[in-house]
């Protein structure tokens, strides 16, 4: 009995051929598979970087509304106290010859001193 031994490296080659065909195509799906998870992921951070720095400018855009509407509601604030009447403000401990200068003048310290707050946080 003579066993081909020719035959048999044959069909062990040819196995070990595919085998390693099989083992490569595999790989391939893998690499392919990950190169797209990638992209995908890639895309996301694309997105979240765009919303994020829109957030940035509508941050930056709030502060400085926030600023100006400080700006125009403590004069708005001290106007309203009381009332325009200058006639009858001695309930507020003022003379009515210094009623008007004093009501100004307390209103533009409190608006620059917003005005100085606002510019030093950089809101403005």
């Amino acid at each position: 009995m003579t066993i081909n031994t020719h035959a048999i490296t044959t069909t062990t080659a040819a196995a070990s051929a595919a085998a390693s065909a099989e083992e490569q195509a595999q790989t391939l799906a893998v690499l392919h598979e990950i190169r797209d998870e990638l992209r995908d992921f890639n895309r996301d951070m694309d997105r979240l970087n765009a919303l994020t720095e829109d957030q940035v400018k509508s941050t930056v855009e709030n502060r400085k509304l926030t600023a100006l509407t400080l700006m125009f509601v403590i004069p708005s604030t001290f106007a309203a106290i009381p009332g325009a009447n200058f006639e009858h403000l001695n309930e507020y401990g003022f003379d009515n010859f210094f009623a008007l200068p004093v009501l100004l003048g307390t209103v533009l310290a409190a608006s620059l001193g917003t005005f100085v707050f606002v510019k030093k946080k950089g809101w403005l």
